[in-house]
Formats: C-alpha cells, sequence, structure tokens
C-alpha cells in the first residue's frame, strides 16, 4: 500500500465472501472481450444474510468507528491545490448512502452508491470495504478476508433511513484487490436483496459507471459520509472541484481532488457528470487519503476491469456518434446554427438564430426524421441573433425555426448528444477509449 495514504473508512460487521459475476441473478459469465490469463477470474461471494438487520441495532450503528488502514506519510503544502472545504449536502441524491459491515473484530462502515443494472440490485464502493485485515486489529491480524453482515441504507441523516435499509448477499471485489490490495483496483459491487419484492434501484435511481476517463478532469462532485472528527457520520458531505494527476502517491494513475472529508467517506462516488438531482455517471470511488491531514482524497479512475464487475450489468458504452450540421440554404430569411454538432451527455449546447426582418420565430425540434416538429421555445425578434441554450438525454435531434403564422422555415440543423459524458482530454485516443453505462432515476 502507498505509504502516504490511509483507507477512509468507519467500522461496523459480520464475514463475506466472492464468486463470478455469472453466478448473479440474470448476469453473463462471459466478459465483453478476451481475459487476460494473467489476472485471476471475478469472482462472486455470497454471504449470509440472515438476520442481518436484527444485527444492526442502533446502538451498534453508533458504535461504528473509523478504520485505520495505511502507514503515516505527509505531504508538501503545495499539494493542496482548489477547494477544501466539505459542506453539508443539499437535498437530492437518494442513491448514495451509509455501508455497514462487520467481522469478529468489530464494525465498520463506508459509504456506497447503487448502479443502474440489469438487476437493479448493486452498489458500488470501495475494496477495502468488503475485503481486508480483521477489524479493530493493527498486528499479527493474519489473513485478510471478507466482511460480512452488509447493511446500504441510502440517504443516511442522523439515524434516520428514509428509503430504507438494504442486505447485502453478496459482493464482487476486484481479484488484484483481494490477492494483492492493488490500489489502482480499490473497487467492489455488494448485491442487494429486495425489500418486499422491490429492488433498490426501482426505489432510489441507478448511478451511471464511466471507465477510461483520465485523471484531470473538471466538475467533479464527491459524496460521502465522513465521522472522524470534525465530522460525526451523520450526515452526507460534499466536495466539488477539478481532479488532477497525483504526484503524491505511488500509485499508478492516482487522481485526487481537493477535500477534507475523513474516515467513514471511502467507497463514496466521484460524480464526473450529473445526469439529474439523484443519479450521475460515477468514475471512481474514493480510496485513500492522506494520513498527516493533509485535505486530499485519491482514487484511480475506473479502467475497463470495472466491466468484469458489472457483468450482465455491461452496456455498449458506445463512443458519441458525431453529428452533423445541416448547412442552411442560401439568401434564406431565417438561418439555424448549432455550436455544436456532437456533446457529451449532460452537456448543454447553443442553437443560434438568424433572421431578417422576422419578429416572431418558433424554435421546434423532432427526434426522428420525418417525424412532427414539436415546439420547443419562441422568441421574438426584429432582425439580428437569438441564442437558445438546450439540454437533453442522449440521442440525435433536429431542429429549425419557423416563422409564426407562416409556412417559412429555416434549414433543419441535428445535435447528437452522446451516451457517455465527453473527458476533458478530447484527443482522438481518449475519446475512442471512454465508454460507461446509462443511469435511471
Amino acid at each position: 500500500m502507498a505509504g502516504l495514504a490511509v483507507a477512509l473508512v468507519v467500522a461496523l460487521v459480520v464475514t463475506l465472501v466472492v464468486g463470478v459475476l455469472g453466478a448473479l441473478p440474470g448476469a453473463s459469465a462471459t466478459p465483453s472481450g478476451p481475459r487476460d490469463p494473467a489476472r485471476p477470474a471475478v469472482e462472486v461471494r455470497p454471504v449470509p444474510h440472515a438476520g442481518v438487520r436484527d444485527f444492526w441495532t442502533p446502538q451498534r450503528m453508533r458504535d461504528a468507528v473509523p478504520l485505520d488502514l495505511g502507514a503515516s506519510g505527509s505531504l508538501p503544502g503545495s499539494a493542496v491545490r482548489g477547494r477544501t472545504t466539505a459542506a453539508a449536502a443539499p437535498s437530492g441524491l437518494r442513491s448514495t448512502g451509509k455501508l455497514y459491515f462487520s467481522d469478529a473484530g468489530g464494525t465498520a462502515v463506508c459509504s456506497a452508491s447503487s448502479v443502474n443494472t440489469a438487476e437493479r440490485n448493486l452498489i458500488i464502493t470501495a475494496g477495502h470495504c468488503v475485503h481486508g485485515l480483521r477489524l479493530g486489529c493493527e498486528l499479527l491480524c493474519g489473513a485478510r478476508h471478507y466482511y460480512g453482515n452488509f447493511l446500504f441504507v441510502p440517504g443516511y441523516d442522523h439515524g434516520a433511513a428514509p428509503y430504507g435499509s438494504w442486505v447485502g448477499v453478496a459482493v464482487v471485489a476486484q481479484p488484484t484487490w483481494v490477492s494483492a490490495e492493488d490500489e489502482a483496483h480499490d473497487q467492489a459491487l455488494v448485491q442487494l436483496a429486495p425489500r418486499g419484492g422491490v429492488n433498490l434501484v426501482d426505489v432510489v435511481g441507478g448511478n451511471g459507471l464511466a471507465w477510461n476517463y483520465p485523471a484531470r478532469e473538471d466538475g467533479v462532485r464527491v459524496v460521502g459520509w465522513p465521522a472522524q472528527a470534525p465530522y460525526d457520520g451523520e450526515s452526507r458531505q460534499e466536495c466539488g472541484g477539478s481532479t488532477t494527476a497525483s504526484g503524491y502517491t505511488s500509485t499508478v494513475g492516482d487522481a485526487q481532488i481537493a477535500c477534507p472529508m475523513t474516515g467513514g467517506a471511502s467507497g463514496g462516488p466521484w460524480f464526473l457528470r450529473m445526469a439529474g438531482a439523484d443519479t450521475g455517471f460515477i468514475f471512481a470511488v474514493t480510496s485513500r487519503r492522506p494520513k498527516d491531514g493533509t485535505p486530499l482524497l485519491f482514487a484511480v479512475p475506473f479502467d475497463s476491469t470495472i466491466e468484469s464487475l458489472l457483468g450482465a450489468a455491461r452496456s455498449a458504452a458506445a463512443r458519441p456518434v458525431t453529428g452533423r450540421a445541416v448547412p442552411a440554404r442560401p439568401k434564406r430569411r431565417l438561418r439555424l446554427v448549432a455550436m455544436s454538432a456532437s456533446v457529451g451527455y449532460g452537456e448543454t449546447y447553443q442553437l443560434v438564430a438568424e433572421t431578417r426582418r422576422v419578429r416572431r420565430i418558433v424554435l421546434q425540434m423532432r427526434t426522428v426524421p420525418g417525424g412532427p416538429w414539436q415546439r420547443v421555445a419562441r422568441a421574438r425578434m426584429s432582425g439580428g441573433v437569438r441564442v437558445f441554450e438546450q439540454a437533453a438525454p442522449p440521442g440525435t435531434r433536429w431542429y429549425r425555426i419557423r416563422e409564426r403564422g407562416t409556412r417559412r422555415h429555416s434549414a433543419p440543423v441535428a445535435v447528437t448528444v452522446g451516451a457517455c459524458p465527453l473527458p476533458l482530454d478530447r484527443s482522438p485516443g481518449v475519446l475512442s477509449a471512454v465508454r460507461c453505462t446509462s443511469p435511471v432515476g
């Protein structure tokens, strides 16, 4: 493990175990591409789950304490850049929550978030939140093992469980984390049992996962339930800002963000882009922080191995389709131009209307060639330029402007919204590599 980083966990309970993602109900046992023979097969371990709700009494939940994993270390002050404050979170984001677990050594808690899959019953967290040394043990702890008694509480707030609690029945960890605690793959999934026949994602929504994104991104949102001072683990906290490639850890590919969250925030999502109030695209989960208290969090963005954890929940995340603006006919009194013919998921785009001696126009849109035009907006103009800002789900849409009260209209322009957020680095090699699954809810 990197000498200067520590895992952000908070302690709670029971023994866990992992097997092939194909073992999940409805999951495919066949990965989407050839498997590296040097890499162990992904395993799903079913875990005993009878009596988990009874185990987690209010007192046990309150008694959970941070689990400190890692050697001491220090970072130069110049390591901190950008925003370094965590704020109590606003309403929404019900897809995130606290993950309680235990073993014979005690109880602990991490942060986690739902994942949109065909099964609609998975959450993602850090690998060290499902597999590691005996809780509460610092020396001569014996072999590492899986934890148990998993209980996920989305939207946890001062003891309240507004969306219920969900029992873990199986765990899926990255093989290289289990075998060697490879910090580049400090990620795991937990499968949850339905409640009253209803799956988690049907209640709180499900996030998409995004992989092969560079460490440097803008507008990242980090969420967690830190429980070490000055936090008490009773409410959701957030940090936001830019991530950068870390030069302060020994883990290749580490990203860092300025954030003071403490133990308990481990496994919390790093949102690359939001898709709505409750869900978005997660491209990393909180893994470590400097033990000396420097306000930074570390995580390695997901690579393509995350697909093997998703199994049947994997979806073809094709790179954004290139859009094409249809040229306007010359000498028209109405003209519409798309400033971007192709954008990433969650991005806004601008349509620029140009008119001559036209006072009233209507912006129209259709979703299939030859389909009916729908009104999007109206505007009054006496000639000149009007900018319309739009945002839409993935897919291609056609726009035009029409003069109200007449049949005169502009030539249409097409805008394609890709299935995945666009990375900050839009070089061809990066664009061709990024992939994602879709959020819902």
